[in-house]
């Protein structure tokens, strides 16, 4: 028989402790990404990220006031890396969907960050720096003040819904077991029963893509059309 192998240690992933004296709010908002990347929202917590860097964890509190202040980093971190496409001035399908497109990027890149968006009223500048572009676009191309709050929101939302039911469907796990969860549901209907569904087997299957996401946003964009 093969010897037996001695069963290796799992591989952790720790960030190598602070040098005295250059822990920094920064060092801190990355350590803190880093988690929520990688374990969740609910993982993030002051003793975890001081942990993660190897420092104590009133060590943070001389950089960030509280868990809320340092969740708010992280958002702005993210969000700054978020922008409205230029472009001309009225060209709201193009800056302001571009600006939608980016803003799903960045929460699949981190899938807490959706999470974060919808419990908590972000007050960080990158936001309020965003929301002037589109809107300023919006009215540029002919909206009434009324119609440009309420065009930006019908996307946002279309566009957070969608990115909230893709997550776990297509990015949480790998795209394929979405693929063979709707195949072994349907293998188990009777076809005399639910021809329908057994008929449209390969179309189900796509409905956390992004071709899905796009069909959805063009209708939505088409139906939104900027006056005259």
């Amino acid at each position: 028989m093969p010897s037996k192998r001695r069963a290796e240690a799992p591989i952790t992933h720790r960030t190598r402790r602070v040098p005295r004296n250059t822990l920094s709010r920064d060092a801190i908002v990355e350590a803190a990404l880093a988690l929520l990347d990688e374990r969740g929202f609910d993982a993030v917590t002051m003793p975890s990220v001081a942990e993660r860097l190897g420092v104590g964890t009133m060590s943070l509190y001389r950089h960030v006031a509280d868990k809320d202040d340092l969740i708010d980093a992280v958002a702005a971190r993210v969000l700054g890396g978020v922008a409205v496409p230029e472009g001309d001035a009225d060209d709201w399908e193009g800056r302001v969907v571009g600006y939608l497109r980016a803003l799903r990027a960045a929460t699949i890149a981190h899938p807490a960050l959706s999470r974060i968006l919808a419990e908590r009223g972000l007050t960080v500048g990158p936001v309020f720096e965003q929301l002037e572009g589109v809107h300023a676009v919006l009215r540029a191309a002919g909206f009434s003040d009324e119609g440009a709050v309420r065009t930006f929101y019908a996307l946002l939302t279309y566009v957070f819904g969608f990115v909230v039911w893709e997550l776990p469907r297509v990015h949480l796990q790998p795209a394929a077991a979405y693929t063979a969860a709707w195949n072994e549901a349907l293998d188990h209907l009777d076809p005399a029963d639910y021809p329908n569904l057994h008929d449209l087997r390969r179309q189900l299957t796509t409905t956390a893509s992004s071709e899905q996401f796009e069909y959805g946003l063009h209708h939505l964009v088409r139906s939104l059309k900027a006056p005259g």
